[in-house]
């Protein structure tokens, strides 16, 4: 069996990263830390080696917290560039993001100089949102305070990571939802992040304001109406991408706040579905999901076709979810036929739940056209697969 290689092996990134921490920290074992980074990241993706080193380090630090970050943020400074900037390069993005792994799997233990470290790392762009995750749901109101100052602070990336880590939903984190409450504390930062000088950080405003109003949809389309009434050419562009969402399903609130008019009104389909099928029946919950069919139009004028597919499954609870995503929206001439190919991942039961389990067992999946289920079909999924098996 050929041995798989990761990042870690071909740039011996870790190898670097001890030398160096070795210098500030004598006692760093480099030759038993680059073991066990490599222990670490059997059956991994090259994707997961800074978050691998980050995992590693605690076990070759000083075991009181406080002690080994300080070794850690001392690394930073002299890693870190001069000067920030817009885009970190790539070898000082690999060395100092293990840091902000580190710094969210342990730092709650000093929960201020944790905050202290995610802000000398956010300048840097070395730390994402999901990061502080964790920090949010122990104490939401501690790290809203530091985050009143950091919006007011000239680097732009330190305001992109406040704005990134305000997104109260997540794929692969736990919710902020059933731990805030109340978002106005997140829509008071939000007044502000929306006049941003930098773009990016208003793309982001507009991603965390489509989750307010998921999750919040009172406080959320209050805050958007209020919004919508400053004449600002960047305010509408936050407010068309905040309700992308809500325009795709139809909502009259957002259809009327955008000025899109009355919500078109789709009628039944004449449609003939063709071949829906997916490769696999039983799908280990790490694997790609892939699903293919066709629509023939079978109308003698033309029509417009709004395509979903939806994946139902049940939860530990014995309580079944659907979920429904948007395919396309097409018109088709008479006899005119469309394919499809697409693959999934992950499937909507991979995402965390208050338990963070994933939900195995059954599944099934469902194709709509224009509000009518025209067919479907039940699979399982089961554990992941143990890659190193393979």
């Amino acid at each position: 069996m050929r041995e798989q290689r990761t990042l870690f092996d071909l740039t011996q990134d870790g190898l670097v990263i001890g030398k160096k921490i070795q210098r500030i920290y004598p006692e760093f074992d480099v030759s038993g830390f680059v073991s066990d980074v490599r222990t670490e990241m059997e059956g991994q993706t090259i994707y997961n080696v800074t978050n691998a080193i980050g995992r590693v380090l605690c076990q070759h630090l000083p075991e009181d917290y406080s002690d080994a970050l300080a070794i850690l943020m001392d690394f930073v400074v002299r890693e870190a560039p001069s000067a920030p900037t817009r885009n970190p390069t790539a070898e000082v993005e690999t060395r100092l993001r293990p840091v902000s792994h580190f710094v969210s799997l342990y730092g709650l233990a000093d929960f201020d100089a944790s905050l202290d470290a995610f802000y000398e790392l956010s300048k840097h762009r070395c730390t994402r949102g999901g990061d502080i995750r964790a920090f949010l749901i122990k104490d939401a109101a501690r790290c809203f305070e530091r985050f009143s100052d950091w919006i007011k602070d000239e680097n732009a990336n330190l305001r992109l990571f406040v704005a990134a880590s305000l997104c109260t939903r997540g794929t692969w984190q736990k919710w902020l939802r059933p731990f805030i409450e109340n978002p106005q504390p997140i829509l008071a930062l939000l007044e502000i992040l929306k006049d941003d000088p930098d773009g990016r950080v208003r793309e982001h405003v507009a991603t965390d304001m489509r989750d307010i109003v998921k999750d919040y949809p009172e406080a959320g389309y209050a805050t958007l109406e209020r919004w919508s009434k400053d004449g600002k050419a960047e305010t509408q562009k936050i407010l068309k991408q905040a309700l992308k969402y809500q325009v795709k399903i139809g909502d009259t609130r957002a259809f009327k706040l955008l000025g899109l008019g009355a919500v078109p009104r789709l009628g039944k389909a004449d449609i003939a579905l063709i071949a829906l099928k997916s490769e696999h029946r039983v799908l280990p919950i790490n694997e790609v999901f892939d699903f293919s069919f066709g629509l023939r139009s079978v109308s003698d004028a033309a029509q417009t076709i709004l395509t979903y597919y939806a994946v139902a499954y049940k939860r530990p609870t014995g309580h079944i979810t659907r979920k429904r995503y948007r395919l396309s929206q097409r018109k088709l001439e008479p006899n005119q036929r469309v394919d499809y190919e697409k693959s999934l991942f992950p499937l909507p039961s991979l995402k965390p739940y208050d338990d963070g389990k994933a939900c195995l067992g059954w599944h099934r999946f469902e194709l709509e056209v224009n509000g009518d289920v025209l067919g479907g079909f039940d699979f399982e999924v089961t554990a992941p697969k143990d890659r190193k098996a393979t």
